[in-house]
């Protein structure tokens, strides 16, 4: 079966299988982390065979059975004669090692070629067998043997010591997700697999076992899942060895995910002291005023391993703690539910899981959800209560949690304006997921409820509308939810009024007109940030700013709002972010857009904006020049959303494989991305939106297809009439550059340059400058080529943006290859501009002025470069580089110097 888990070590099990020479490698893993199933992961390989063995911990009394059986994994008459005779007893130690001989024989006799044996649970094998596998796997040159085998703990002394081995670590939560995925399959509610994820703390076999647990109600969404999940009455962990102070307090402490901390700070010294030992220990962890038990499986085990009466006092006794001063009124629900469940309602305990999930709190909150919706005491959860814990979870970002309750909530009967609000909670939810419109189609709710809702409702609605679809780049949809909506104002509060005119300001933005933006950024300016104006506000204005081709004003606003204090909503945050990695990446500050996507994907399990941080991802690898990560990026986007389920994503995708197509020079390809981009994206009227159709001129031209090329010049000039950004003026100058023939050109192109401003794109200008430097050289004027490489280089390089600055160095490489040594192809790009530097007999003050880098920058360069040419000196250096060092500079390729 394949995995999608562990596939690193997965990994270095075929490494060694395929490996040309033989050898041993154990898998080191605690019960439950998934050896057994990794062993089984492993499929067939070609030219290589591969035997099984799972080794019987009932047979460990008995010497040399496990070597009995590793024997007689060869399926051999030769093999199966000694695995009979190894298990005649009176085997002497000494005798081992004429065993491993006959072992050694009866292999290189007896096993193909090339031949994987895995055993599992190598461990649990008499020692006197571990010994002879020990002997055997330090010796198998020329066997055609390959040993893996799988041990529960590193082995510190003893027979196996001396192997080489992998740890095979917990499951990282991303990990955990893509197990449980595999397990429930794909269309298993999202929250449930978030459930399983996190209850099992990175062991598979919990989360196996978790998942076997529920029942086709829980995958059907029609059932209630009792957390923690019950386990079996055995810990998974020794805890009985324990002493009972620490066993005690940690079966208390399972009662409940999270506990105060200051009942037990009150208690007796004997707790108090098993206290301090759990949390030296790392068992358990403070979390803010509370403490709780650091591994969820664990507790599941403790918890389902006390006696049901016991439970119950350990509950009471909870519930009077969490109720007396210092406790928490939260958790005394909770423990109340399980001690005296008639007490209170669910609606109690709901209200409880949305006052936790607004603190960020969001296990605790699922826990008494889950709880609640058990309970049912008083028939159903009201769709009031579920409304509440939705739109805490939606607030925090945990917006499959906040689906999952938001539908069901809509399952129950409620009054019109209770149903309007899950509507428009449900239906913010999957947009701020995938950026769709189509788990609640807005347009048809107005329509079919309008006539029994609250204006208030519909405005909001229609607000959402407008602001999503405008995301969207939908302007003529955007614009009609706002027409529709313009009655209902007068009576709508101010969130509603504001959803409205934030939709306007993108809208413009969208269409070209930078007034609005302008204004209102200038007030927030005048006025200060925060204090009339709300972080979402900020976060739509700064997004207004980049459409307008204002990214350093982008920038200041939407930086403003990642460092507000106190911060503002988790999902407010993490659109603001996400906002200013796309900001950055139209300024063409790659290094600053790298780093906001690096940490807006680093769990691996993102809910906010998924879609788009996809979309991110392919851009990132791409711009990283890894081609096979980008390449799966790419695949999963083409998976996740098709032209007709959003357009803009998709044609942004195709529109950014054609850029790096042109910049790697597969100038073919190049046109098909970006002709298809321009198919995609017909619909968006503003040229500056998906910037395709330049680059679909700029390969034309360097193709030599130019009457297509003109074309499509006629054709973006036209579609630009109505727009006056900052991109159309320079994209726009660089095209009429390019189509410009023969001398004229260059005085066309040096006009493309001095267009640029302060405020611009500094990317665009390295492309202008870099378009301007290919011209010059063809047409002769290699010496002012250079300069234009150089200025064009030292951008892109300080940008980050690395394949361009490597396209720039190809142009100058190829132009001028008899004056460059091979020497400098080794080197990076920054370390290359200071080594030229150098070499024309620049001190390094005067290269660190040049470069506008500090000197401390130019010293660590220019270190790396004579490590790798293996100059010793800054003469040595030039001397390479001039080329009087030629012997030295083959020596120093050769690795001799």
């Amino acid at each position: 079966m394949k995995s999608s888990i562990h596939r690193d070590m997965l990994g270095a099990i075929i490494d060694v299988a395929t490996a040309a020479h033989e050898s041993a490698l154990l898998v080191v893993g605690e019960p439950g982390s998934g050896k057994s199933r990794l062993l089984a992961c492993v499929e067939p390989i070609a030219g290589v065979e591969i035997f099984r063995v799972k080794i019987n911990p009932a047979e460990a009394g008995f010497p040399l059975s496990g070597l009995s059986a590793f024997v007689a994994s060869f399926q051999n008459p030769a093999a199966a004669a000694l695995s009979s005779e190894l298990l005649i007893p009176g085997e002497a130690d000494a005798q081992l090692a004429g065993r491993a001989a006959e072992l050694l024989a009866l292999i290189r006799d007896c096993t193909p070629a090339a031949t994987l044996l895995l055993i599992d649970d190598l461990d649990l094998m008499d020692l006197a067998s571990q010994t002879v596998f020990a002997m055997v796997a330090t010796r198998l040159g020329g066997t055609g043997l390959r040993l893996v085998g799988t041990v529960s703990a590193e082995p510190p002394v003893g027979p196996l010591a001396s192997l080489p081995r992998i740890t095979l670590d917990r499951l990282t939560f991303a990990e955990s997700m893509l197990l449980a995925t595999e397990l429930l399959g794909p269309q298993a509610d999202e929250a449930l697999r978030r459930m399983l994820a996190f209850s099992s703390s990175g062991s598979p076999s919990e989360l196996a076992r978790n998942a076997r647990l529920l029942t086709s109600r829980h995958l059907g969404n029609t059932a209630p899942v009792a957390l923690p999940f019950r386990a079996s009455r055995a810990p998974s962990t020794r805890t009985s060895q324990e002493p009972d102070d620490q066993h005690l307090l940690l079966a208390m402490l399972s009662c409940s995910y999270l506990s105060s901390q200051d009942p037990f700070r009150q208690s007796g010294d004997p707790l108090r002291g098993a206290l301090e030992e759990l949390l030296s220990a790392g068992t358990v962890v403070r979390d803010g005023r509370y403490l709780r038990i650091s591994d969820s499986a664990l507790r599941s085990h403790l918890y389902w391993s006390i006696d049901a009466g016991t439970r119950a006092e350990f509950h009471a006794r909870a519930a009077r703690s969490e109720a007396a001063p210092g406790g928490d009124p939260g958790l005394a629900a909770w423990h109340r539910s399980w001690a005296d469940a008639g007490s209170l309602s669910s609606d109690e305990l709901l209200a409880s899981a949305a006052e936790f999930a607004g603190r960020g709190l969001i296990w605790q909150a699922v826990e008494l959800a889950e709880r609640a919706l058990a309970l049912a005491l008083d028939a159903t959860g009201s769709p009031e209560a579920l409304l509440e814990v939705a739109d805490a979870l939606y607030l925090q970002g945990e917006l499959s949690y906040a689906a999952r309750y938001a539908r069901l909530g809509q399952r129950r009967p409620g009054s019109i304006a209770t149903v309007t609000k899950l509507a428009i909670l449900r239906t913010g939810i999957e947009f701020m997921s995938t950026h769709q419109l189509l788990t609640t189609d807005l347009d048809d709710w107005v329509g079919l409820r309008g006539a029994g809702s609250r204006a208030e409702d519909l405005a909001r609605l229609l607000g959402m509308s407008a602001l999503s679809h405008a995301e969207r780049w939908e302007v003529d949809a955007a614009r009609d939810a706002l027409a529709r909506g313009r009655h209902l104002l007068e009576s709508a509060t101010p969130e509603s009024v504001e959803l409205h005119e934030l939709s306007a300001l993108l809208l413009s933005a969208l269409e070209g007109d930078p007034g609005p933006s302008t204004r209102m950024f200038e007030r927030v300016s005048r006025h200060g940030w925060t204090e009339e104006t709300s972080a979402r506000a900020l976060s739509v204005l700064g997004r207004s700013l980049t459409f307008i081709d204002r990214y350093g004003d982008a920038r200041r606003v939407l930086r403003t709002v990642v460092g507000l204090e106190p911060p503002p909503d988790p999902i407010v945050l993490q659109t603001a972010r996400y906002y200013l990695a796309e900001n950055e990446i139209l300024a063409g500050n790659q290094f600053e857009a790298m780093a906001i996507i690096e940490s807006l994907t680093a769990s691996g399990t993102e809910q906010v904006h998924r879609r788009p941080l996809q979309l991110l991802t392919a851009w990132y690898w791409q711009a990283r020049g890894d081609r096979a990560r980008a390449d799966a990026a790419i695949e999963l986007c083409n998976r996740s959303f098709a032209t007709s389920d959003h357009p803009a994503l998709a044609a942004r995708l195709v529109a950014d494989q054609g850029r790096f197509a042109l910049m790697e020079g597969r100038f073919d390809d190049a046109i098909a991305f970006l002709h298809r981009a321009g198919a995609i994206g017909s619909a968006f009227r503003n040229p500056s939106l998906l910037r395709n159709q330049v680059d679909l001129i700029e390969a034309y031209v360097l193709s030599g297809r130019l009457r297509e090329a003109v074309i499509q010049f006629r054709e973006f000039r036209a579609r630009a009439r109505p727009f006056h950004t900052r991109w159309i003026v320079l994209a726009s100058a660089r095209a009429e550059a390019l189509l410009t023939p023969g001398e004229a050109s260059v005085a066309v192109f040096e006009h493309a340059a001095g267009l640029w401003q302060p405020n611009d794109s500094q990317f665009e200008q390295g492309r202008t400058l870099l378009s301007f430097a290919d011209r010059l050289v063809n047409l002769g004027h290699g010496r002012e080529g250079a300069d234009q490489y150089l200025a064009a280089r030292m951008i892109f390089t300080q940008l980050g943006a690395i394949p361009w600055a490597r396209k720039a160095d190809a142009v100058r490489l190829g132009t001028h290859a008899p004056s460059v040594n091979p020497l400098l192809a080794t080197l990076a790009p920054d370390e290359r501009l200071v080594a030229e530097l150098v070499q024309q007999g620049k001190r390094n003050k005067e290269i660190a002025a040049e470069l506008f880098v500090s000197l401390r920058t130019v010293e660590v360069r220019l270190t790396r470069t004579y490590n790798k040419l293996g100059a010793k000196s800054r003469s040595h250096l030039i001397a390479l580089l001039s080329g009087s060092g030629a012997v030295l500079a083959d020596g120093a390729a050769s690795g001799m110097v």
